[in-house]
């Protein structure tokens, strides 16, 4: 019996030395831990124990702790240790938080994870609360979701600049195919639009006068640009460069608006090689960053400089065909414009059945009156010919400058009678025409001419001018100033 007893003593010994190896080595644990650690009686919800660290990381004293309930400590009062999520810990015996944030006592923010677990030590319900400070782990994750999310705003703003470059490829593609002004102020209209969707804006071009500016082309909810306005009315014109107006309160606007601007202004002249094509506008678009709005100045300039270059291309395209085709002294049509477009008028009026008639004319005696007044004066009796039949003529007709002082008239659905007509009436306004070079009155002039209906016959181009050219000598040898039709030749 005594012998049993010395064993229970023994063994009783040997377990007490455990169990305070054991809350020695828990103790250690506990005031070396790198997490925040909390003990709360399970039932009055009183702090019991704190360790070191979680001292350190709130910055509360041991006695600030001890003895509190937990939603009575500062960090915690509207956070995790509410009494509601004090009885739900209860009730599940476990709450998880993974990102907490907490104030120490000085102001400072710190992000944690809360971990708090209940059960029974020595029939005791103990919760253990474990906080770790995950600042440094909050900070890498906002740093990366900062990276992805400036990433993919990248990605995105990269798609728009590729969708803005195509864009405005595609404009300078169809501006480059575009056979007259008209086709690309339409194709501006629509691209630009498109380019700058919501802003308003306009192209503004240069009258041929020189004195002022002209509205072609307009985008945007409502019209920016006045119709017609003059040079100094806008102040990049005035500058010879860029002219930016960001707030309408408070800088110097243009004065060739429609209306009073709600957002800014940016007006870009058109210039190449010296000369003023004319000028771009567009509202600035609002709440724009600084390099975004950078960005977009810088389309603006793209854009123009790839609309002036095609409008200049189109204008010397112009200025080409107008050379090719017109005689640079009289204004009218050359003889190769002629050759080139009387059978084709010609086709069209036997096709639809409608009379033509073509009328060669000459100037009586001009060897007689060139060599009397000079070469000079013979070139001013040609202009003002040029300027007669011009002006005796419609649109649809073709006036031309055959040769030398021969002229020829293509007469659209006009009769023969009708055309005979209006030939003695050109005759008669040229006999009248008192012309002087210099202080010198030059001789009246009157001229000869001779006419076909063209469109019921079947006669070749050519035989059709040399028929008219044959009726034009039978005018000069009945005595000049006359009009000879090709089928009184016939008659006779």
């Amino acid at each position: 019996m005594d012998q049993t007893k010395v064993f229970i003593e023994k063994d009783n010994s040997q377990t007490e030395v455990m169990l305070r190896e054991s809350e020695t080595r828990y103790r250690r644990l506990f005031e070396t831990a790198k997490d925040g650690i909390l003990l709360l009686d399970a039932v009055s919800g009183q702090i019991t124990d704190v360790n070191p660290f979680l001292i350190e990381m709130l910055g509360y004293s041991y006695d600030e702790f001890i003895g509190k309930s937990l939603w009575e400590i500062g960090p915690f009062k509207d956070i995790a240790a509410s009494q509601t999520a004090f009885r739900e810990l209860r009730r599940k015996k476990y709450i998880r938080y993974d990102e907490l944030p907490l104030e120490t006592k000085n102001g400072e923010s710190v992000d944690v994870e809360f971990v708090s677990n209940l059960y029974e030590v020595n029939d005791q319900k103990v919760i253990q609360c474990n906080i770790r400070d995950i600042s440094e782990r909050k900070r890498i994750k906002d740093s990366l979701n900062k990276a992805n999310e400036e990433l993919s705003s990248l990605v995105v703003q990269l798609q728009n600049r590729d969708r803005e470059m195509r864009l405005i490829n595609h404009m300078n593609d169809l501006l480059q195919a575009c056979k007259t002004q008209e086709e690309a102020f339409h194709i501006i209209s629509l691209a630009v639009g498109d380019l700058f969707n919501g802003q308003s804006g306009g192209l503004a071009i240069l009258h041929d006068s020189g004195h002022f500016l002209e509205t072609y082309a307009s985008w945007g909810n409502e019209p920016m640009l006045e119709s017609l306005f003059q040079l100094d009315d806008c102040w990049a014109i005035r500058r010879g460069q860029a002219h930016e107006a960001a707030d309408p309160l408070d800088s110097i606007i243009c004065g060739h608006f429609t209306r009073p601007l709600k957002t800014g202004s940016l007006c870009l002249p058109l210039v190449v090689q010296g000369e003023m094509l004319g000028l771009l506008s567009v509202e600035i678009p609002t709440g724009m960053k600084l390099d975004n709005l950078h960005h977009w100045k810088q389309q603006v300039v793209t854009v123009g400089e790839g609309i002036k270059l095609s409008l200049s291309n189109l204008k010397l395209r112009e200025i080409m065909h107008e050379q090719a085709n017109h005689d640079p002294l009289t204004g009218l049509f050359n003889r190769r414009y002629l050759n080139d477009t009387l059978p084709r008028e010609l086709n069209h009026a036997r096709r639809d059945g409608k009379q033509t008639t073509i009328a060669m004319l000459d100037i009586d005696h001009f060897k007689q009156l060139n060599d009397t007044y000079g070469h000079d004066a013979g070139d001013l009796m040609l202009r003002e010919l040029g300027r007669v039949l011009r002006e005796n003529v419609r649109k649809s007709d073709i006036a031309c400058r055959y040769g030398g002082e021969e002229f020829v008239l293509i007469l659209l659905d006009s009769s023969l009678e009708s055309s005979r007509q209006n030939i003695e009436k050109i005759n008669t306004q040229v006999k009248e025409m008192q012309i002087r070079y210099g202080e010198q009155l030059l001789g009246s002039m009157s001229l000869s001419s001779g006419m076909i209906e063209a469109s019921q016959d079947e006669m070749t181009v050519d035989e059709l001018l040399s028929a008219a050219d044959k009726a034009l000598y039978a005018a000069k040898r009945a005595g000049r100033d006359r009009v000879v039709a090709y089928c009184d030749l016939e008659k006779n």
